[in-house]
């Protein structure tokens, strides 16, 4: 084991519970000699976050590692290659430790601040040089335990006081003889070491203000223009002692004053301040952006500056570094621009999980994630990051076969908020990555917990045959629920199992058929139940039509069509469901061979739809469809899974599902009359595929490219690796 015998080291300070100004970010050196720096690797892990020094460089562009997780279950280490930053003799490493979600001392309903693991900030070491251990963290490292950053707290922000920072601590020949010793721990973590196999998170963009002003309180506000996760770069000279207070908001009020309108209120309930950085200057020049906080915003407001010449603002947008499979463009503008704030909010909420929102949570909200997994496969390289999700799932899960809502958790989740509109997210990560890339090794690795959930299912049933327990079809328009709980649990279990057939098939297990059979068993039941004589949903909603035609839950289609139809067109072509409904509406809709309903679902005028953020001046995807309700997150991906009805329709792009050991994909566009050209590109594990179509005097001109590896089938013929069609 890479920390066998070893020990996390801390400051030698009393761990403070509760909420306090003070709150430091402690730093660590060593120095230490080597005969030899060849194949020099670091292993590390610093809990809440650490950041690496070697002779006063830092070892890696990586941000806010270690990742978050359950410390009592898992502790997620890297490992850095850091032959080129040692040298022969004698070197010098240093650590600064913040507290992240190990540490939170600030109140909330998500209970951090209860966490059975939390202690001050603390880190792990073990270098390694040419396979032997050369420096490890123990007690004979040196320690600040008040540094510069004065404050931090993950989701409020960061205090930095340039007059305590000396900005050679980190060197070789600083001198830290006033430094006390580290203390080894007394109180390690309980998880289980496990290497971090997904991509970091970096500083990925920066973005220059559109437009500056001052307000009439005499603040300035920068708008970037584009609304990000992340946090602000500033260079600035203040007069010594100057307080430079830095605030960040998705929205701006009618003065065009920054303002969260209650979005704060889940913390700030001792003073603390929300999304707030602050810095008190030393006279002397400085560029600074914090280390233990992002924030979501795209609106800064810089206060205590003497004037606007005397700083540089950037905003800065930070999230796991996970590339785009996919690129889309239309003859629809507000189509293409609804596909990249898709794009926007998805990345903003890639953070070692996939978080609700990059303002207020930051939380691992399993049922967003659930109803956007298909479109970040398709959408995103995020095969690694979402096995490490897996792991904190499995992890989160109780011996009873229990999930929580958000994942990782200190606590919170298991008695609201979950429930299996939330733990498909268990099934769904697993199968999708099978889809995309035919790698079964998560399906089969998860057999174990999806037997362990389906027996939770099974002994939670009422008398008639229905968990009702968990969200329902969450954020519907106005809030209302409509639709049984008991009947989208039934439709998500029937899913389960199929699922659950397929992994089991894939396992080799000889009883795999037992799985298929007990969804047979509840689809019948479903049917007998939820359809009535006529063959209609005896729940009137387009979010229980949809589910049931999305997942081949009929006798006959037609009665279910014309019933989805005569909803969408009672309500004007606007959508009546949440986030349940919608993810299946527009699949359903196309199944049904109405697409160009889904089309006018997706681009109708007016509330509630997706026209209406667009009308907002939407740079992201909106929590909630009433642009009046502002306290609400401007930044959350839940409702993203437009963007995979748009690859499979508009450009005409998808899987077959129904192909075993092999990755075949299938072209089938739909020429909308009121779309004129598609550009797409798809970056799939086989290679790419390029389709362009344009309509010409009355007719599609459709080009298609694909790499030699990808299999991609057209009209039942497959194709080669260029293609021209006139149709």
């Amino acid at each position: 084991m890479i920390f066998e015998n070893l020990n996390f080291i801390k400051p030698n300070v009393p761990f403070v519970s509760e909420y306090s100004l003070e709150n430091y970010a402690p730093m660590f050196r060593k120095t230490f000699t080597l005969d030899s720096t060849e194949d020099a690797k670091l292993f590390v892990c610093g809990l809440g976050y650490a950041y690496y020094y070697i002779n006063g460089k830092n070892i890696t562009k990586d941000l806010f590692t270690a990742p978050v997780s359950d410390y009592n279950k898992t502790l997620w280490y890297n490992i850095y290659d850091v032959s080129s930053l040692l040298k022969k003799g004698e070197n010098t490493i240093a650590v600064i430790c913040g507290n992240g979600f190990y540490n939170e001392t600030i109140e909330t309903g998500w209970i951090y601040h209860k966490a059975s693991w939390r202690d001050v900030p603390k880190f792990i070491l073990n270098l390694e040089v040419g396979g032997e251990s050369k420096l490890v963290s123990d007690s004979t490292w040196k320690c600040l335990p008040k540094s510069a950053t004065v404050f931090n707290q993950l989701r409020l922000g960061e205090y930095f006081d340039a007059n305590l920072y000396d900005e050679t601590w980190k060197d070789e020949n600083f001198d830290d003889s006033t430094w006390e010793m580290a203390k080894e721990d007394d109180n390690p973590p309980k998880g289980i070491f496990r290497l971090c196999p997904c991509e970091p998170i970096r500083e990925c963009e920066i973005y220059t203000p559109k437009s500056v002003w001052q307000t009439k309180s005499g603040t300035y506000i920068f708008d970037l223009g584009q609304n990000i996760s992340g946090y602000i770069n500033i260079s600035v000279k203040g007069e010594k002692g100057d307080v430079i207070t830095i605030r960040y908001a998705e929205v701006i009020n009618e003065e065009k004053e920054l303002e969260y309108y209650g979005m704060d209120t889940y913390y700030c309930k001792k003073g603390e301040k929300f999304q707030t950085d602050k810095i008190i200057c030393s006279g002397k020049d400085f560029n600074w952006s914090p280390k233990f906080a992002y924030h979501g915003f795209r609106y800064i407001e810089v206060s205590g500056i003497r004037d606007i010449e005397s700083v540089d603002v950037k905003g800065i947008f930070v999230h796991q570094d996970i590339e785009r499979r996919t690129t889309f463009e239309c003859s629809d503008k507000y189509l293409t621009h609804l596909f990249n704030c898709g794009v926007m909010s998805s990345w903003s909420n890639m953070f070692y999980m996939l978080t609700d929102c990059p303002t207020r949570e930051k939380l691992g909200w399993a049922n967003d994630a659930q109803s956007s997994m298909e479109q970040m496969m398709c959408n995103f390289k995020i095969e690694k990051l979402v096995e490490k999700w897996l792991q904190d799932i499995k992890d989160a899960m109780r011996p009873d076969g229990m999930l929580p809502g958000t994942i990782p958790t200190a606590g919170w989740g298991y008695h609201w908020g979950n429930g299996p509109v939330s733990d498909g997210i268990l099934f769904e990560i697993p199968y999708r990555v099978y889809l995309h890339t035919k790698d079964s090794s998560l399906l089969t690795g998860s057999l174990e917990y999806f037997r362990r959930y389906l027996k939770m299912l099974k002994d939670n049933k009422n008398e008639d045959g229905l968990v009702e327990f968990g969200l329902d079809d969450w954020a519907a328009p106005g809030n209302i629920h409509v639709v049984e709980t008991g009947f989208i649990n039934a439709v998500l279990e029937y899913n389960f199992l199929k699922i659950t057939h397929l992994a089991s098939s894939l396992a080799g297990e000889e009883n795999s058929g037992v799985y298929l059979e007990e969804a047979e068993n509840l689809k019948k039941f479903i049917m007998e139940k939820y359809i009535d004589s006529d063959g209609r949903c005896t729940i009137d909603e387009q979010c229980s039509v949809s589910m049931l035609i999305y997942y081949d839950l009929y006798e006959t289609l037609d009665p279910l069509k014309d019933q989805l139809k005569k909803l969408i067109e009672n309500n004007d072509y606007h959508h009546k469901c949440g986030m349940v409904g919608i993810r299946r509406l527009l699949h359903a809709l196309n199944k049904c061979g109405l697409h160009e309903y889904a089309y006018k679902v997706m681009t109708v005028d007016g509330y509630p739809g997706y026209k209406v953020w667009y009308d907002g001046d939407m740079t992201t995807l909106w929590e909630k469809w009433d642009v009046n309700v502002m306290s609400d997150s401007k930044n959350h991906h839940m409702y993203s899974d437009f963007m995979s009805w748009t690859i499979k329709t508009l450009a005409g792009i998808s899987l077959n599902e129904e192909k075993c050991g092999e990755l075949e994909f299938v072209l089938n566009p739909t020429f909308l009359k009121e779309i004129d050209y598609v550009k797409f590109t798809y970056d799939t594990v086989c290679g790419k595929i390029k389709v362009n179509w344009e309509r010409k005097e009355g007719k599609i001109y459709l080009d298609v490219e694909k790499d030699k590896n990808v299999k991609l089938i057209f009209d039942g013929k497959e194709l080669k690796e260029k293609n021209n069609f006139e149709i």
